[in-house]
């Protein structure tokens, strides 16, 4: 329980003064005075206690009451300091303003002067204390609720996956031959991504588009989806219009626009030629410039029923010869120096997992 008594430190080289100041505050019972006549003994009994206040003169031996005034500064500036003197130097007055005196009382001084000036320090004192009290508890609160916000961020972020997840699931469900798909292309685009020393942030969005890069093709036929021949033109017309149906579904979520971006240019290619608009070149967002490479990959070594799958190696090589092309040259070159590493995880379920939920 906070004390009632303030405490009040009192230094003067002037032993009378000490006397008379001690006394005139000693008739009200809430102050507890301690006096000293040695600047240097202050500095310690300041250093050993806390006090509400300090009164002391200005001019002493060794250290002046300016000195003081300084050190009480640095120490705790939510102590006031009230100065006497009996002299009317400008120079000093202006000294003591700048150091943050509270007050001056100006020798001789009224009791009832005494009285006033040292009310109204220990009211300041007592202000500053309790606003330093309310500003660390503030902080701590605001600790405590940036903590629960970044917690239930984080859950958030979990369930907003598993959604993802869940969608993509409802979309592979009925073809044997693309499932798992979106889910392999994402770990392909994360570590592409990682090896182009990719922030978190874009890792996340990288993330969320290579899961929903195939989302569109929920609004394509089965019929196609599954044919067991080639698509004719016709039908590989409406098969390009993937993209565009995925990046309409997911307009009304909200997601970021590198996330659009990703489902709507992932077809599209480095050297022009690629659907849906044709973009080209760096107008093609490098998230998904990733993407297309990821997904290229997992598509040529994956079983169709109407083609034989590539083997790692010459579906690397094929991205290799399609820089400039196809693919975007550097992201190009550094899958093919790397795909061994890159690949890794593709065959370890744990490491997919890991790399889907852990960014």
């Amino acid at each position: 329980m906070e004390s009632l008594k303030k405490n009040i430190l009192v230094v003067d080289d002037d032993l009378s003064m000490l006397d008379c100041v001690r006394m005139s505050l000693k008739i009200e019972p809430s102050y507890q005075v301690k006096t000293c006549n040695n600047p240097q003994d202050a500095i310690i009994l300041l250093q050993s206690a806390e006090y509400n206040l300090v009164i002391s003169d200005i001019m002493m031996p060794g250290l002046t009451g300016l000195d003081l005034l300084e050190l009480v500064g640095k120490t705790d500036p939510n102590i006031p300091v009230i100065l006497m003197t009996g002299e009317a130097d400008q120079s000093k007055m202006r000294s003591a303003i700048q150091l943050g005196a509270f007050d001056f009382l100006r020798k001789p001084f009224e009791i009832a002067e005494l009285h006033v000036a040292v009310k109204q320090a220990l009211q300041k004192n007592q202000l500053l204390i309790q606003n330093e009290r309310y500003r660390c508890h503030l902080e701590i609160l605001v600790e405590e609720r940036t903590e629960e916000l970044f917690a239930a961020k984080s859950k958030l972020e979990k369930h907003y996956l598993n959604t993802i997840h869940a969608m993509v699931n409802a979309m592979e469900a009925n073809d044997i031959y693309t499932r798992g798909h979106s889910e392999r292309v994402t770990v392909l685009s994360l570590m592409l991504g990682k090896l182009l020393k990719l922030n978190n942030d874009e890792l996340k969005l990288l993330r969320i588009g290579a899961l929903l890069h195939d989302l569109g093709k929920i609004g394509i036929y089965n019929t196609l989806l599954n044919k067991e021949q080639a698509l004719t033109l016709t039908e590989y017309e409406v098969m390009k219009q993937h993209p565009v149906i995925g990046e309409k579904i997911i307009g009304p979520i909200g997601l970021p626009g590198e996330v659009h971006d990703i489902i709507l240019q992932h077809h599209e290619w480095f050297g022009g030629g690629g659907y849906p608009y044709g973009k080209k070149g760096k107008a093609i967002s490098h998230l998904a410039r990733i993407v297309t490479i990821a997904d290229s990959y997992d598509a040529m070594t994956s079983r169709r029923a109407y083609r034989h799958n590539l083997d790692p190696l010459s579906a690397s090589l094929e991205i290799r010869d399609k820089t400039g092309v196809q693919f975007d040259p550097d992201f190009g070159q550094l899958f093919y120096e790397n795909y061994r590493y890159i690949i890794e995880p593709i065959s370890h379920p744990p490491a997919i997992q890991e790399l889907l939920f852990d960014l």
